[in-house]
């Protein structure tokens, strides 16, 4: 099992830098965002130097993220709530729920659909891993056709 950090990349890129600010005596205060354990073991090629967005997305109940992709590889938090995940690739449209502590990676071009089936609000974190410059992350798909939905 993997224990991923949604944050960690960053952290321990400017951990060097704290340590040093922190020893010089400027004060230094640093909160998790959020945790996550990912139970699927996972991949991430980045060819180009590219970017890294972080975003927080509230969806409340009944609300759907609808068919789509990614224009990078995704990694997911989730901080709050249950988010339901239905994979265009998997035939009997099996729904995968993720609830709060819980994560997932997705690849870049997956086809996708998210949704709250809940009565409470979901919070998720989500970060965009090899993003190209500018360009929105995320992309409409058509239905896939393996869901009713």
């Amino acid at each position: 099992m993997k224990r991923l950090v949604i944050i960690a990349a960053l952290l321990g890129a400017l951990g060097t830098t704290a340590a040093a600010l922190a020893a010089s005596g400027a004060p230094i205060t640093e909160k998790v965002l959020g945790a996550a354990s990912v139970l699927h073991p996972y991949t991430i090629h980045v060819s180009k130097s590219r970017d890294v967005v972080v975003a927080k997305a509230i969806a409340r109940p009944g609300a759907s993220f609808g068919w789509h992709s990614h224009r990078a590889a995704v990694v997911v938090v989730v901080k709050s709530g249950t988010l339901t995940l239905y994979d265009s690739g998997d035939q009997a449209c099996t729904p995968q729920r993720y609830t709060s502590g819980q994560g997932f990676v997705e690849q870049a071009n997956q086809v996708h659909l998210a949704r709250n089936e809940g009565d409470k609000k979901v919070v998720v974190l989500v970060t965009y891993l090899g993003l190209k410059h500018g360009v929105k992350p995320d992309v409409p798909a058509e239905k896939p056709g393996n869901c009713a939905f």
